[in-house]
């Protein structure tokens, strides 16, 4: 057992690691290796204590807001989060899994396997007793000795519901019946900004259905801990202060290593996206299939073949692919018709071994020569895949993912190769764990919303091991705008980790709005207005992990910080304290800064690009935070050894009472280019500084006039 003091409130919180959490623990170590599953435990116990500081906290209200990455695993976080709740004295959850039924049997198949419920509910063992809105007969038959018999044999209660009032009333029907008197609940809101927040016009006085239910059920358990959990937020940090659903912290569920997201798919010019005409859109909408199609469909063929080549386990074997490119159904039906027929006359032609087949053997090298990378080249020539391109063809299935298309969506996970065509179905909450390829054509003429267009990224997530063979087709206007897309991605999760650190509050949250079409979210869920800033900071995120690296980059800057004149500065302070020392570097002394500078950034592609700001610059003031010969502690997240905070915030919340106003404050000269130095000794608490990794970190702020997203009112 760990024990954790609050100080703020002088009380102890002492957290149990019992046998759900060890149980949990142990399957995630299984499917994500010790690493991974380290990374979770890391991720969730410091989510749970930070949790209950707040729940503790008289001043702040009990909804937590959970942001992490499109397909980044933030579902064996809540697993896990589950665990070490059912082993504290939580005894009943509520988790809202989803708007259909395909993602409510996701969810609920997903918690039955983990936590070994998958059998009839009996008394005979602790496994949960887990209860589904889709099946009413269950709800129904629910009364206080049946729960009064589960909780007396310390066996906690889910409730998994669909986020759909008639779902939701269910729940709450049975919540009124009840005695509560021996609850212990918590809400789990997955995809929390999708249905959940109040679409009403006028928020004050009315609610929409499903908001509505929500509230209810908050209401019916005595405002219980309330987490909701997604990985496009830009609605909820908008939220006015009268929701029911505001939150009043943010905490980020940091993806695991081996996570390929928006930097690695659309920052460069690389070989993973393959653009097509603007036009071939056009076709497809008069029911034509154009030729970048049929080329993103035999593509999919020679990765699968590939992947199969590759593979060192059977489930590295299977492939998926999506085509998503309208929302209307009667669209689908026409493309999975063409798709389907192109797919069984090949299958044929393998098994006859007729003319066809040379024919479509010729169309799938070329497709071999044009577009697979050149790192799988040098591994493998075309003839050393056409046994696997046979056994592609034969196991390879069209499935139309719509609400039409349920005959076709039978035993998926029997299917090997599986080509998926829909719309709605195919952006938010299904995971594609095994996808190669994408035709993705689906924009907004207006540019539509960022949150929805992040939800449609389902090419993101794990696939270290096959991202060579990754690829998706879109549009030149669609890969700019995710690559937009991604940089203000990143900008957020700064800002998000600034607050989770208490140096910046949600209301202040600013989402980027230059080199875009794309508003934040729906303005029926929330109010926001452009404004125009001057100062922005660009802070290096990623320590340096290499050590000799370190030591070179620290031997380079000290040597080059030994010859400058150095004046103290008070900037920051309000009683007059010296906050850093500073001076002007000219042209020369600068390029040499930059030299190592250039070189920390390597893992902040997005931050590099700010230095190009510098360059050709004169006179730029340079400061050194603190003393150099005693470095700052900052924490880290261990898995990604990126850095927590390295600004330090002001030193109190209370206005009256603040003497530093911060390290963002310590600037020389507002109207230019200031750099700051920061010395760090990283660590996962004070009591294991990592000393050996005692580096330099650098903040640069840029006094360009840029134009953001805030909370309107």
């Amino acid at each position: 057992m760990e024990k954790y003091r609050i100080s703020e409130h002088g009380m102890e919180l002492s957290i149990k690691f019992g046998n759900y959490f060890n149980s949990v623990n142990k399957k995630h170590i299984d499917a994500y290796g010790k690493n991974g599953a380290d990374n979770i435990v890391e991720n969730i116990v410091e989510t749970y204590k930070e949790i209950h500081y707040q729940l503790a906290s008289p001043q702040k209200n009990n909804n937590v807001l959970l942001v992490g990455k499109v397909q980044s695993g933030k579902t064996s976080n809540l697993e896990l989060l589950t665990a070490l709740a059912f082993d504290n004295g939580y005894n009943i959850l509520v988790i809202y899994g989803g708007y259909d039924t395909s993602l409510l049997k996701q969810t609920t198949d997903r918690f039955r396997m983990t936590f070994d419920a998958t059998g009839e509910i009996t008394y005979d063992n602790n496994a949960p007793a887990i209860f589904t809105t889709d099946d009413s007969n269950q709800i129904l038959s629910i009364d206080d000795e049946i729960m009064t018999d589960l909780l007396e044999n310390n066996k906690p209660v889910i409730f998994v519901s669909m986020k759909r009032p008639v779902a939701l009333k269910k729940i709450n029907s049975l919540l009124r019946r009840l005695d509560k008197s021996e609850f212990k609940a918590f809400i789990i809101d997955d995809e929390g900004d999708q249905a959940s927040l109040n679409n009403a016009k006028d928020k004050i006085k009315d609610s929409s259905a499903t908001y509505k239910e929500i509230v209810d059920m908050k209401e019916l358990l005595e405002d219980p801990m309330y987490l909701s959990v997604t990985a496009t937020p830009h609605a909820n940090i908008f939220l006015d202060d009268w929701s029911a659903l505001r939150p009043d912290s943010i905490r980020l569920i940091q993806p695991g290593r081996g996570y390929n997201g928006a930097q690695i798919y659309h920052l460069y010019e690389n070989e993973i996206v393959q653009l097509v005409s603007e036009e071939d859109h056009e076709e497809l909408a008069n029911g034509n299939i154009p030729e970048s199609l049929w080329d993103a469909v035999n593509y999919f063929i020679v990765a699968s073949a590939i992947k199969r080549k590759k593979a060192e386990t059977q489930k590295d074997r299977y492939s998926d692919m999506i085509i998503h490119t309208f929302r209307e159904v009667s669209q689908h039906s026409s493309i999975y018709t063409h798709i389907e027929s192109y797919i069984k006359s090949m299958k044929a032609s393998f098994v006859y071994e007729d003319e066809d087949m040379v024919r479509y053997l010729s169309v799938l090298e070329a497709c071999f020569n044009k577009n697979v990378s050149g790192v799988i080249k040098s591994e493998f020539v075309f003839n050393d895949i056409k046994a696997e391109i046979a056994n592609v063809v034969k196991k390879t299935k069209v499935i139309l993912k719509n609400s039409v298309g349920k005959t076709t969506q039978g035993n998926e996970n029997l299917k090997w190769h599986k080509i998926y065509i829909g719309g709605d179905l195919l952006q938010r909450g299904l995971t594609f764990s095994n996808l190669v390829t994408t035709y993705f054509t689906r924009w907004a003429t207006n540019g539509g919303n960022m949150d929805t267009n992040l939800q449609r990224a389902r090419w993101f997530g794990y696939r270290s091991k096959y991202i060579d063979l990754c690829k998706i087709f879109t549009t030149a206007e669609i890969a700019q705008e995710f690559t937009n897309l991604a940089e203000i991605e990143e900008d957020l999760w700064d800002q998000f980790a600034d607050v989770e650190n208490g140096t910046l509050s949600i209301d202040d949250i600013l989402i980027q709005s230059e080199n875009t079409k794309q508003n934040p979210t729906n303005k029926q869920r929330v109010k926001y207005k452009k404004v125009s800033f001057k100062n922005r900071w660009i802070k290096q995120k990623y320590l340096v992990n290499d050590n000799e690296k370190i030591v070179k980059n620290n031997a380079e800057l000290e040597r080059l910080f030994e010859s400058i004149q150095w004046k103290v500065t008070t900037a920051g302070s309000r009683v007059g304290n010296v906050t850093g020392k500073y001076a002007y570097f000219d042209t020369n002394t600068l390029k040499e800064l930059l030299n190592v500078i250039q070189g920390t950034f390597d893992y902040d592609p997005f931050q590099k690009k700010a230095l190009i700001d510098l360059l050709g610059q004169d006179n730029i003031p340079v400061i050194l935070i603190g003393d150099e010969k005693n470095p700052r502690y900052r924490s880290i997240y261990k898995q990604s050894f990126r850095i927590k905070a390295l600004q330090q915030g002001a030193d109190s919340i209370v206005a009256e009472r603040i003497t530093y106003e911060g390290d963002s404050s310590v600037l020389i000269d507002k109207n230019q280019i200031n750099i700051q130095v920061h010395k760090i000794v990283p660590g996962e608490d004070k009591s294991h500084p990592l000393t050996e990794k005692m580096q330099y970190m650098f903040a640069i702020y840029i006094p360009k006039e840029k134009t953001y997203f805030i909370k309107g009112n």
